[in-house]
């Protein structure tokens, strides 16, 4: 997150969740390898690199093991990537156990993004799932409805994927769950598009079918996958605007080895430049810009706290209106949404320093809850001493105990400080302007803040600022990280990392460039 130049302090958006969520699904079952019996025999074993942007990104480990009745599929996923001079590595593991009839038992889901791991399993019962998230030795249990509808595990996806082979379907839709959304179902959607021949390590000219692949959890992103008669993922490449997502089936020692090299530059390269400067940004009441995306449709930006978002003709751009005095109503659906005043394994508002802390903050803020929210969001601004980009995505008791942390680790902070002083919240994703940033002037710069519910309003709080908030920020998803990192709320931030323009057209109620202003953004 860009901050101005006056300040000192850099600070990063934490866009690896998302990048985390995606190269969990072009990993398939990329999960955690542990010591089993004997009992267990090994069905697949598949290695595959990992590349971002054209740049060594990881590696990802998936198996399969059976004991006779039930097949558990088990992986590691491990990448890296850089943000200017600092370079994080995040690592996920997942176990999904099943019965030979695609009866799911248990999934275990463990993501690593900073000093302690958080680790999340899902137990199926007859009529419901019992939810136990551990991080740093604490435990949060949770009783949900088992997910309704027709949905596949692992092996019963790759079963219904040669059923259909078989039969000649050139489309191949399925609904599964694979941890990153919790036990949300996401639709799968695969189109035949071609068929080559490509050489596979100890195989040359091996023919493949080649599909054109997408998710409900990423609309309007597409992938191609290669697949073998069989059923075997081979590669999977999906494009998008600051470079390609590639993955390819490789041997162990080239996996391995491939995730030497230099960590693939995720920040630089996303920050979004504008002509017309913003003169002293963090005063701004009100804001009008227009935005639209260089490539692709402009996805749905809400319209939530002080944004407001008028769609143009064709659906291409949006002019979007910040008012920081006048926040927009909540919609009806989210002032009773438990997800946003219960902890979750980030926003971990039940941690006993986490209490201690808002009780502090709020101490002398008295009962009314705009005061202990702006008393809160102060907290955090001064507690949070170490503003750096060394922590890849911390949960908010980490960020308690270490001190540290970009704009992601601001916002998910206050997130649960706010939970824990009996007010709902939520984080919220876009991007703020700053003056100067790593060399660069005149700038939007991806970044996380929080947004409370007060009064039938959503509050925008940023607690990486001296002020409550201001008029420059634009507000591209929301989210309760109800479900972890991976939160299909923040999709809209992969379609426009590099791919995103803003134009400047009002401040504080002054045109800013007439021309500019009276010509429509095509």
């Amino acid at each position: 997150m860009p901050m101005p130049v006056r300040r000192r302090r850099p600070l990063a958006p934490s866009v690896i969740v998302l990048l985390a969520a995606v190269l969990s699904l072009i990993a398939a079952t990329a999960g955690g390898q542990e010591t089993q019996p004997d009992r267990w025999e090994p069905v697949r074993d598949h290695w595959y690199t990992l590349e971002l942007a054209g740049a060594t990104a990881g590696w990802s480990h998936e198996t399969v093991l059976s004991d006779g009745e039930r097949y558990r599929s088990e992986g590691e996923m491990s990448f890296k990537v850089s943000r200017g001079a600092t370079e994080l590595e995040v690592t996920t593991r997942t176990v999904w156990l099943e019965t030979h009839e695609g009866e799911p038992l248990e999934l275990r889901f463990v993501q690593d993004m900073s000093l302690q791991s958080v680790d999340t399993r899902w137990v199926f019962e007859d009529d419901r799932v019992i939810a136990i998230a551990r991080q740093g030795g604490r435990e949060i249990r949770r009783e949900l409805p088992r997910p309704e509808g027709d949905w596949l595990t692992p092996m019963a996806i790759r079963r219904h994927w040669l059923a259909r082979r078989e039969k000649g379907a050139e489309e191949i839709s399925y609904k599964t769950i694979n941890g990153e959304t919790g036990m949300n179902p996401i639709t799968m959607t695969h189109v035949l598009i071609g068929e080559e021949k490509i050489d596979l390590p100890g195989r040359a000219d091996v023919p493949v079918t080649v599909w054109k692949t997408s998710s409900s959890m990423m609309p309007g992103v597409a992938a191609t996958w290669k697949v073998t008669a069989g059923g075997t993922r081979v590669s999977e490449e999906m494009a998008l605007a600051f470079g390609a997502m590639t993955t390819r089936l490789v041997t162990k020692e080239q996996a391995l080895n491939h995730g030497a090299g230099p960590a693939p530059e995720l920040m630089l390269d996303t920050f979004v430049k504008v002509d017309v400067p913003i003169e002293d940004p963090r005063s701004t009441r009100t804001a009008v810009f227009r935005v639209r995306t260089k490539d692709g449709e402009l996805p749905g930006l809400p319209s939530a706290g002080a944004q407001r978002v008028e769609v143009g003709e064709g659906g291409g751009w949006a002019v979007l209106r910040i008012d920081i005095d006048d926040p927009l109503p909540a919609d009806e659906g989210d002032l009773d949404k438990d997800e946003y005043r219960e902890p979750s394994s980030m926003v971990d508002s039940s941690d006993a320093l986490i209490r201690k802390l808002a009780a502090r903050a709020c101490a002398e803020a008295g009962d009314d809850p705009m005061a202990r929210a702006e008393a809160l969001r102060k907290f955090v601004h001064e507690y949070i001493t170490a503003k750096n980009l060394n922590t890849a995505f911390a949960t908010a008791s980490e960020t308690a105990l270490m001190k540290r942390g970009d704009c992601s680790e601001h916002g998910v902070l206050l997130c649960a400080l706010l939970r824990a002083a009996g007010i709902p919240a939520r984080t919220a994703s876009g991007l703020v302007y700053a003056d100067t940033f790593a060399g660069e002037r005149d700038l939007f710069g991806w970044h996380m803040w929080t947004q409370a519910l007060i009064d039938g309003k959503w509050i925008d709080l940023d607690a990486t600022l001296r002020a409550r908030y201001d008029a420059a920020h634009v507000l591209i998803g929301t989210s309760s990280l109800a479900e972890g990192m991976g939160d299909a709320d923040l999709s809209h931030l992969l379609i426009l990392l590099g791919n995103l323009e803003i134009e400047i057209i009002e401040v504080n109620g002054e045109p800013v460039g007439a021309e500019q202003a009276a010509t429509p953004m095509p």
